[in-house]
């Protein structure tokens, strides 16, 4: 006699009939699993097989009745526990037409469920021939967050509640068998507007946008520094252009003061050197910058005209190493310092003046010192605080707003004559 349990306890009771006649019966219990035909364990002989039992998915046991005296098999129970695993059948709800359809889904051999973003997945549990009524617990897992719903239906578990661009695993087993478990895996596909492809061109298109901001920030700071570039440019020039007809003034007075002194020659010959040097200076007028070399080229032309009126002795000492084609100052920067020398220090000297001009690198062999030195005492304390100086320090603030990297320092120093020193700073570049 077979007979067949879910669960894993089972009584067992012995018959009236064996019980009255229990001293001619032996019992002989052994515990067999279904799945491999040989004895797991071989039980001893007992005389009594009242009491419960607990067999495992799989196995079964064998209770033999056999004779005391002759051995004999007189009557065979076999208890079986099968394993019992739900079939569970999976159905996909889609609205068709304002119909809802049910679309059987067959699974494949990994046990793998894949759905549209906007499917509905339902479960029912196919009817079991052997066992009715048995109860189903559902697990559904969900992968992206490890949070866990749990039901227990007697057959159908309706549908699932699934959100789109995530994976689940569904575990199913009968409330009475935990130990055998279905495990199916139920991927749900992302709306087109969730997909990983979705979200790298809406990456990508920030940062494009980003970038094209970041350059439409940086164009307009361009243009900003440019407008500021160009009208501190325009202010520097209108200095200039002051300190043009200042300069003019000068040397026509000196022309003049040739003229007065019947030195007609000379003064034919400083105006056509004037006239020269005027030329090189309304050229440069709309720049705010001049090489070095054609500088100092204007500058030795103007001394060498007010030598000519004021008969003191000059020259230029010029470091060899200064590249003076390629270096640009300001334009005329410098020639206010010379005719205050020149005006202020040596005036009334006559062939006991002297003027120097010194133009070389500084202690920081990225800076250039122009030296503008006269042998004078300077009696008359306005040259300090005149129209020419007043004009040079507004070029200088203006010029230093240019450049943040560059940067230009006046001094004065009066010691055994006195000296204007112009310092540039980093405004030699050293490979």
């Amino acid at each position: 006699t077979t007979v067949l349990t879910d669960g894993g306890f089972v009584a067992v009771r012995t018959a009236a009939l064996f019980r009255k006649r229990s001293s001619e019966y032996d019992y002989l219990v052994r515990y067999r699993t279904t799945q491999v035909n040989e004895d797991i364990k071989v039980s001893r002989k007992i005389n009594s097989v009242d009491g419960s039992v607990y067999l495992k998915p799989s196995r079964e046991i064998w209770i033999d009745i056999l004779n005391k005296k002759t051995d004999n098999l007189l009557k065979r129970y076999v208890l079986k526990r099968p394993s019992l695993m739900p079939q569970v059948q999976f159905f996909i709800q889609q609205q068709l037409r304002g119909n809802t359809i049910l679309k059987r889904r067959y699974l494949n051999n990994e046990r793998e469920v894949q759905l549209g973003p906007e499917d509905v997945l339902r479960l029912k549990v196919a009817d079991r021939k052997d066992f009715k009524g048995l109860k189903i617990e559902y697990t559904l897992i969900n992968l992206k967050t490890k949070s866990a719903k749990y039901a227990i239906s007697q057959r159908d578990i309706g549908a699932l509640s699934l959100s789109p661009g995530t994976d689940y695993e569904l575990r199913t087993n009968y409330l009475i068998q935990h130990e055998n478990m279905t495990i199916t895996y139920i991927q749900v596909q992302p709306y087109w507007y969730q997909s990983s492809l979705t979200y790298l061109v809406l990456a990508i298109l920030s940062l494009l946008f980003a970038f094209l901001w970041l350059i439409k920030r940086l164009s307009n700071k361009v243009q900003i520094s440019r407008r500021e570039q160009n009208q501190l440019e325009e202010a520097a020039i209108r200095l200039q252009s002051q300190l043009n007809p200042h300069f003019t003034f000068n040397a026509l007075s000196s022309i003049q003061g040739l003229v007065n002194t019947e030195r007609s020659e000379e003064a034919s010959y400083y105006l056509e050197e004037f006239s020269a040097l005027l030329r090189k200076t309304l050229a440069k007028s709309h720049r705010v910058f001049n090489s070095l070399d054609q500088e100092l080229d204007m500058m030795r032309t103007y001394i060498r005209l007010e030598a000519l009126r004021f008969n003191f002795s000059w020259e230029f000492k010029v470091s060899q190493t200064l590249a003076l084609a390629d270096l640009e100052i300001p334009t005329l920067l410098f020639q206010p310092l010379i005719e205050n020398a020149i005006k202020h220090g040596l005036f009334g000297l006559g062939a006991k003046g002297q003027l120097t001009i010194r133009c070389h690198e500084g202690e920081n062999l990225e800076d250039l010192e122009i030296i503008v030195r006269d042998n004078g005492r300077w009696v008359d304390k306005a040259g300090f605080s005149g129209y020419g100086l007043s004009l040079t320090n507004k070029r200088i603030l203006t010029i230093n707003k240019l450049r943040k990297d560059r940067s230009i320092v006046l001094e004065f120093n009066r010691q055994d004559g006195t000296e204007a020193k112009l310092t540039f700073k980093n405004w030699i570049d050293i490979p």
